[in-house]
């Protein structure tokens, strides 16, 4: 049975097939049980000798008896129990093997409609219903042009609470102060305004003032010392200062042109130094002998002095002379 036929049957049924069989099972299955429970009540409620069950007289053990006297078998319950089992186990066993092919037989034979016929079929609330679609019909483009104005009318109206409630707030503090007013009109208080004295206590609370100690208590025995003691006293070691700072001026400025021609002689040997590689780096291209850092010619080997190049253009001249004559 494909997912077509179900939906039909299960809307015309109004419920599904499968359903329907399991009903039937449970229904058999409750029989059963019905059965064994009524099974079971009627064996327990036999005697047991009537079951089948003795004792044996000729054995020297005594057979133990309830209260009224009868004698108990404890195995006829257990063999009772087992037996009920065994017998419910085999009745289910059958039962599902039967109703197995009663379900297939069913589902194949009976609730089933045939493919070709499915389209054909129509249901008696199918009446009058047109599968049409009407010019109504919403389309995605109105669903998300709905959806954007849902969420922008939200959004008003989130922010017209907000500014209700600060309006609200302003109308409350407004109403406050009206009455402060009206209530002293009304007692003919008229209200004056305290002045607030300064706050100084940065003065004497601050590291520094710790440091100055001012404002500080030194013991019972000492002398406090007010802030107009400690300020007195720094006003009059101002004229000192002033008096180093005059002192200190001349040396000052004397300091500035002491450093501009170290700088200036630093920046002149930087400049003169980078010319001369240049200069040396043109003549080593061009092949011919650079000159080092003391004006001597660099050549590969050991350094030779100028004096040490005179001389040996000297011995060469003299060789030259010698040929000559």
């Amino acid at each position: 049975m494909d997912d077509a036929t179900t939906s039909l049957l299960t809307e015309h049924f109004s419920y599904t097939p499968l359903s329907l069989i399991d009903d039937i099972i449970n229904s058999i299955n409750n029989l059963i049980y019905q059965a064994i429970s009524s099974l079971e009540s009627g064996l327990l409620n036999t005697p047991p000798e009537r079951l089948g069950f003795s004792h044996d007289s000729s054995g020297p053990s005594i057979a133990e008896t309830d209260e009224d006297g009868n004698v108990v078998y404890p195995e006829a319950k257990l063999e009772i129990e087992n037996g009920l089992h065994q017998l419910e186990t085999l009745l289910e066993a059958n039962v599902d093997k039967a109703f197995d092919k009663f379900e297939i037989y069913v589902l194949r034979n009976i609730l089933t409609v045939p493919g070709d016929l499915l389209s054909w079929v129509r249901l008696k609330h199918y009446e009058g219903l047109s599968f049409g679609s009407s010019p109504d019909t919403p389309t995605p483009e109105t669903i998300h042009a709905q959806r954007k104005k849902l969420f922008e009318t939200k959004k008003l109206n989130r922010s017209l609470k907000e500014e209700r409630a600060r309006n609200d707030a302003v109308i409350s503090q407004l109403q406050s102060i009206l009455s402060t007013v009206e209530t002293a009109k009304a007692d003919g208080v008229s209200k004056t305004v305290e002045k607030i004295p300064v706050d100084l206590s940065f003065l004497t609370s601050t590291p520094a003032a710790r440091q100055l100690r001012v404002g500080v208590d030194a013991g019972p025995n000492a002398k406090p010392t007010p802030l107009t003691t400690n300020t007195t006293f720094i006003l009059s070691q101002l004229p000192a200062l002033q008096t180093t700072l005059e002192q200190l001026r001349p040396r000052l400025a004397a300091l500035p042109n002491a450093t501009v021609p170290m700088e200036t002689k630093s920046k002149r040997d930087e400049r003169k130094e980078y010319i001369e590689s240049r200069i040396r780096l043109h003549l080593e291209r061009a092949g011919q002998l650079a000159m080092g850092n003391d004006g001597n010619p660099v050549v590969a080997g050991r350094r030779i002095d100028i004096r040490e190049a005179h001389a040996l253009e000297s011995v060469a001249n003299m060789l030259t002379q010698d040929k000559s004559v």
